[in-house]
This record gives C-alpha cells, sequence and structure tokens, in this order.
C-alpha cells in the first residue's frame, strides 16, 4: 500500500508538530504521550513569555478591538490544538482511507504522480515561512519608527505576539493540501469516466465495422459490472472522506473566518485612517505597508479555503453527473441500479464542506463575507466623521 497523502502532507505535518498545533502520527501509547508533553511544555514555555507581551500590545495598540481580536486569535489556536488531539485518531483513519482509494485507482491503471503535489506543499510550507519573515519584519520596522523602539526587541515581540495567528495559518494549508488531493482523486475518477464514455460512444458509431470479438473486449473493459460498482463506491467513499474532514476541520475554520473578519476590518480601517485622517506623515506610509501586506495575508487564506472547497464541489458534481450520463449508454439493469443509488443519494446529502452547519464555505460565502465587511467598515468610517465633527463643534464652541 502508498502512503501518497503521507508523502505529500509530510512538510506540513512536521512543521506543525514543530510549533505545536498537532501531535506526531506516532502509533505507540508511550510515544504519543511523549508528544501531548512536548506540546504542554512548548505551550507552557509561549504562556510564561506572555504578560511580558500583553503589557507591551497594550503601549503599541490601545484600541480595545485589537486586543479583543488578539485574545480571539489565541483562543482559537488553543482550540485548535484540542480539536487535533481530540480527533487525531480520526484523522489518520482519513489519511488511511484516501491510501485504499488511492491504491484502489492504481489498480484501475490510474497512476498518480506525486511529485507535483509534493512540490506544492513544500512551496506552501516555504511560503508561509517567508510571510512569517515579511510580516514580522515590517511590523517591527513601523514600531521601531513609530514609538522608536529598538528593532530587535520589536521583531521579538512581534513574533511571539503573531506566533498564534502564524500556526493557524498552517492549520490551513494543512486543510488546503488534503482537500486539494481529494481533488485531485476526484479529477482521475472523472477522467477515467469521461475515457469510458468516449468507447462507449466509439462502440456504438463503429457498431457495424467492428468485429464480434472486439465488441467482447471493449465491453469486457468498459462494461464490466464490476469496475461500475468500484467507481461509484470510490465516489462515495470520497464523500465520506470529505464529510469526516468537515468534521475535524469545519470547527476550528469556523472560528478562523470570524477572526479574519475581524482583522480584515481592522486592517482596512487603518489604512483609510492614515490616508483620509492623518494626510501622509511618513511613519504613516509606513503603516499603510504594513496593514497592506497583513490585508493580502488575511485575505488570501480566506480566499484559499472557499476557493478549494467550491472546485471540490464542483469536481464532486461533474462525477455525478457523467455517472448519469454514462448510464444511458448502458442497458444492464443493475448497473443502472447502482448509478441510481448514487444520484439519489447526492440528493439527499449534498455535497458540502461546512461551518458547524451554520454555512456552506465556497463562492457565495465569499461574497456575502465580503459585503458585510464593507459594510462594517462604512459604519465605521462614518462613526469617525461624526466623532472628528462633533469635536471640531465643541472645540468652536469653548
Amino acid at each position: 500500500m502508498t502512503n501518497g497523502i503521507r508523502i505529500i502532507l509530510k512538510p506540513i505535518l512536521i512543521t506543525s508538530y514543530v510549533f505545536g498545533l498537532r501531535i506526531a502520527s506516532l502509533s505507540s501509547c508511550s510515544k504519543l504521550w511523549f508528544n501531548v508533553l512536548y506540546m504542554l511544555l512548548l505551550w507552557s514555555i509561549y504562556f510564561s513569555f506572555l504578560p511580558s507581551v500583553t503589557s507591551t500590545f497594550k503601549k503599541f495598540h490601545s484600541l480595545i478591538e485589537d486586543q479583543v481580536f488578539y485574545w480571539y486569535e489565541v483562543c482559537t489556536t488553543l482550540l485548535s490544538v484540542a480539536i487535533n488531539i481530540y480527533y487525531n485518531t480520526k484523522f489518520q483513519n482519513c489519511l488511511r482511507k484516501l491510501d485504499i482509494v488511492d491504491n484502489t485507482l492504481f489498480k484501475l491503471g490510474l497512476i498518480t504522480n506525486y511529485d507535483k503535489p509534493g512540490n506544492k506543499t513544500l512551496w506552501f510550507v516555504l511560503g508561509w515561512f517567508v510571510i512569517v519573515i515579511l510580516t514580522n519584519c515590517c511590523t517591527s520596522w513601523f514600531i521601531n519608527i513609530e514609538f522608536n523602539y529598538k528593532f530587535k526587541s520589536a521583531l521579538i515581540y512581534i513574533y511571539l505576539l503573531n506566533y498564534c495567528f502564524h500556526i493557524n495559518f498552517i492549520g490551513d494549508l494543512t486543510t488546503a493540501s488534503i482537500l486539494q488531493f481529494i481533488g485531485l482523486k476526484f479529477d482521475q475518477i472523472n477522467e477515467y469516466l469521461q475515457n469510458t464514455m468516449k468507447y462507449k460512444q466509439k462502440k456504438q458509431t463503429l457498431k457495424n465495422r467492428i468485429t464480434y470479438s472486439h465488441q467482447r473486449n471493449i465491453s469486457k473493459t468498459f462494461g464490466n459490472k464490476c469496475i461500475m460498482w468500484t467507481i461509484t463506491h470510490l465516489h462515495v467513499e470520497l464523500r465520506k472522506i470529505f464529510r469526516e474532514i468537515d468534521l475535524i476541520f469545519g470547527t476550528q475554520m469556523t472560528f478562523k473566518m470570524a477572526s479574519y473578519f475581524g482583522w480584515i476590518v481592522v486592517d482596512l480601517r487603518e489604512m483609510l485612517y492614515a490616508i483620509l485622517v492623518n494626510n501622509y506623515v511618513k511613519y504613516n506610509i509606513i503603516s499603510i505597508g504594513s496593514h497592506c501586506l497583513w490585508l493580502i495575508h488575511n485575505v488570501f487564506k480566506f480566499l484559499l479555503i472557499n476557493y478549494i472547497c467550491e472546485t471540490i464541489v464542483i469536481k464532486a458534481n461533474v462525477t455525478t453527473d457523467l455517472l448519469n450520463k454514462l448510464s444511458f449508454f448502458n442497458c444492464d439493469i443493475e448497473i443502472r441500479e447502482i448509478i441510481s443509488q448514487l444520484s439519489l443519494r447526492t440528493v439527499h446529502a449534498p455535497f458540502k464542506f461546512c461551518g458547524i452547519g451554520f454555512f456552506q464555505f465556497g463562492f457565495k460565502f465569499f461574497y456575502r463575507f465580503m459585503m458585510s465587511v464593507v459594510t462594517v467598515l462604512v459604519i465605521i468610517i462614518q462613526a469617525q466623521k461624526t466623532k472628528q465633527s462633533s469635536f471640531s463643534n465643541y472645540n468652536n464652541i469653548y
């Protein structure tokens, strides 16, 4: 049995383990407890430095909403760690099921090249390191200029402050990589079904020109009930794995969406304040650049998950449509019955990645999310203008 999904996820899983986001995939109980102790030690060291970090944080971020979002980010990270430990067995079972699906497709002649998705995952991790360095250095530079704080001290402070924020992104990359692998399996199934339909159409077109023996070979190759049952079963199994991934990661992704909403609004507000209110002071230009970098970061994370969820739903629906079309080329009653059962299952259990059942990740949610951000931002700007006009009228009176 191949371990394709584990090869692809290896860079991200190792990074997650090193930074205390999830435990390593070790089998023995003693090693499991060793990993749990390592995580407890790591987070104990972090929280021992947290009081000094938060005291410095209040000097640079006096607004109450910044402090609320920061503590919300910490709570979200701790929730993710707890969920990853609790669902570790189920997560490993999902990886094993994906390996079984991969081996079954291999027996059908569908070979997966793991170099491309593996390199993509490696680039994900390298890109994560680059983003951590850029965002921390840019923010430290801004603090150094605006508050006359030493750059090295500011860099250490910013790294500890944004630690939870950055490792939450690693969790997003883990979810995205698993979902991409599931999407790759749907692509292979769709490719197989499309080739089957081409041969079926070709067989009907050339029915009067080919020999009986050749017809029989095509029928054995592409009309076999066992193959159709296997393809249908693989589709159902991928849907089950997708729902289990939704159960494991859906809760933490929902809390992260709320965090992204808050930080996107804060970044946009700071950028607009620096442009409209503070009139391009030198350090405000640096502030605009820093918040713009963070804004791009948050929007990218939000768009990444929703884009992958949308594409997987489309691929799964394409598989269902191909199976329904393929049923018209088969006169076998049992094959049609298998396909009709799958169609009935897709109607009663739609294929979707949900956030605790509140919403469905995808382009529609992304559109509603951005509209909500714009609405809140307009309210904040209007409130600030009202506050400034009231303050100026007060000064004119006195």
